[in-house]
């Protein structure tokens, strides 16, 4: 079906895995008469990954309609809308979930589990978390795209480009690896109430609604001098930019205190997908390093008079640092001989030095909550020298 999974044994030791041997594998017994659950194949409860039945394979629907106007002999402008809608993407499921009742705790989740086959008498229940890869959610993007380019003439070439765009889906990532150290860009990939999927569409991880992109290339004009050695060394310098700004993108809010009750599933995520209550806008917070975001526009569920319930707060509902950078470079090619060449380049990234801030922290129980703990690189120079035969 040509489906991703992640290694067999990526999430060892609480995930083990049976290799069915080969090469001449018989798919109408794979275990070759042996009780396929068997206590001694596998450990009891198991944590299982596995693909539903009968996936569809996905697909993407594109369209367009553009608008181009040259003018002034050497300046094109482009105006277009652009959509598209993916089918069948793939995303990760809970097909075992824990319901909540009289007496739940978070330790008794896996006899919770609506197939968990626990025996009547003493001892461990057939099935604990089952990871489900489904083909069952959808996406769409709109887009208003202008640009403004002029060709290289006159020692002047560039191409200015805005995007204002929305982008929508039920999850962005999916992890192949096994349960990651950390969020994916601060989203998990299970939705926080197994039972409701659809809860899950909201803006995806890369929605930065306003996008700017500027790149230039100027030829600096020649002396008007005589002197040969003038000429050689300040002559057919070239200056290049990059500009590129982009407003916030999305993250989700989390509670790693799991109101809820639900199981562990560390097939696929290690992490907790409950999430609070929105009392306040999640946006209006100072925006500091300190603090981007308020923890008083959330609410946390009280695990005693809320126990088993799911927070209101949607996916993906508040917004990180916008981003900006600007990459310059000069060079300059010096003739040796008739076939040999010196081309010296000098480059500089991130040439204002502006931070560009990562995520805030995301856990509505840390007591960093709100709190930026990481940018980007800094203004970063290199120099470099090619010799041209």
């Amino acid at each position: 079906m040509g489906g991703p999974l992640q290694a067999a044994i990526s999430a060892i030791p609480w995930t083990q895995a049976q290799q069915v041997p080969g090469p001449f594998l018989n798919y109408a017994d794979p275990f070759n008469g042996r009780p396929p659950f068997d206590v001694s194949t596998f450990p009891r409860p198991m944590t299982v990954l596995t693909n539903e039945q009968n996936m569809r394979p996905a697909y993407a629907q594109d369209w367009n309609f553009t608008i181009q106007r040259s003018f002034a002999s050497s300046y094109l402008l482009d105006v277009r809308y652009v959509g598209t809608k993916g089918t069948h993407l793939p995303r990760f499921v809970e097909a075992n979930p824990a319901v909540y009742g009289p007496g739940a705790t978070a330790q008794n989740a896996d006899q919770r589990r609506i197939y968990a086959g626990c025996p009547a008498t003493p001892g461990p229940c057939t099935f604990a978390s089952v990871g489900l890869l489904t083909n069952s959610t959808n996406s769409t993007y709109h887009a208003g795209q202008v640009s403004v380019s002029r060709q290289f003439a006159s020692g002047l070439g560039f191409l200015a480009s805005y995007t204002y765009s929305k982008t929508l889906d039920y999850v962005s990532s999916l992890n192949l690896s096994g349960s990651a150290p950390r969020l994916v860009s601060g989203e998990n990939d299970l939705a926080q109430n197994p039972f409701d999927l659809a809860a899950e569409h909201g803006p995806s991880l890369f929605d930065a609604r306003h996008r700017l992109a500027v790149s230039a290339m100027y030829e600096l004009p020649r002396l008007q001098t005589s002197g040969h050695v003038a000429r050689a060394i300040l002559d057919g310098w070239q200056i290049n930019g990059i500009a590129l700004l982009s407003s916030a993108t999305p993250f989700t809010i989390y509670d790693s205190a799991n109101v809820a009750l639900q199981g562990s599933h560390p097939e696929i995520s290690g992490f907790s997908e409950a999430r609070p209550d929105v009392v306040g806008d999640p946006n209006a917070g100072p925006h500091t390093p300190e603090q981007w975001i308020s923890p008083s526009a959330f609410r946390r569920l009280d695990p005693l008079t809320e126990a088993g319930q799911f927070g209101n707060a949607g996916r993906n509902i508040a917004r990180g640092p916008a981003y900006g950078s600007l990459d310059v470079g000069l060079n300059k090619t010096f003739l040796l001989a008739e076939n040999v060449s010196l081309q010296f380049r000098a480059e500089s990234f991130n040439v204002t030095n502006h931070p560009n801030f990562g995520l805030p922290v995301n856990d509505l129980a840390s007591p960093n909550f709100g709190r930026i703990l990481e940018s980007g690189p800094p203004r970063l120079m290199q120099f470099a020298l090619k010799l041209l035969f």
